[in-house]
């Protein structure tokens, strides 16, 4: 019944408080869904980063204590991804928009800005996350089966496993972007035309 009442309000007052009411709810939309959005990113990125900081001591063990000479090369090149890696986490942090500045269409901007980076690095996901770690991987199953002379059942299921784990993250990158990102981008977008205006 409230709710009716509001409406009929809204309909009845001019089309100018119409238009400031639309870009009010509009910003608090996007205020609300940038601050869910920045979050999910700080702890994304926050998890990666533990995760790193676990791999690299692993390998780096695995480098001195495995025997086969291709799985230490697998597991040098995976320390070496996943220093890599590390720099580039920092740089998704710094690239972040801190806070609301006096100018808010400046800030919805740098978000957009942020969004598109992210959504980039998603869409590529699978040349510089997927596969570096993966032929890692795959070197070093290939290196233990090699020196080992491993059933080959048990080769192939390693195998298997590790493309099924590829293309699982390959699909979820898309859905990301699909879910997360789009969405953000195209409310972005409809707020800074609003406020252009």
């Amino acid at each position: 019944m409230m709710e009716d009442e509001l409406i009929k309000i809204w309909q009845s007052s001019p089309k100018i408080e119409q238009v400031k009411f639309e870009k009010s709810r509009l910003i608090l939309d996007m205020q609300s869904s940038l601050h869910r959005f920045h979050r999910l990113v700080k702890y994304g990125v926050l998890a990666e980063q533990i995760a790193v900081i676990i791999i690299i001591p692993i390998f780096l063990f695995i480098v001195y204590w495995v025997p086969p000479v291709l799985s230490k090369i697998a597991s040098f090149l995976i320390v070496l991804w996943a220093i890599w890696y590390m720099f580039r986490l920092k740089k998704i942090k710094e690239r972040q928009p801190k806070s609301i500045t006096l100018n808010y269409l400046k800030y919805l901007k740098k978000n957009r800005g942020y969004l598109r980076y992210l959504k980039n690095m998603t869409d590529t996901a699978m040349y510089w996350y997927i596969l570096p770690p993966m032929i890692g991987y795959f070197m070093f199953i290939a290196g233990a089966h090699l020196y080992a002379r491993g059933p080959i059942p048990f080769l192939l299921f390693t195998i298997l496993l590790g493309l099924g784990m590829s293309i699982a993250y390959y699909f979820y990158f898309r859905w990301i972007v699909k879910k997360i990102y789009i969405p953000r981008l195209k409310k972005i977008d409809q707020l800074i035309e609003v406020m252009e205006e």
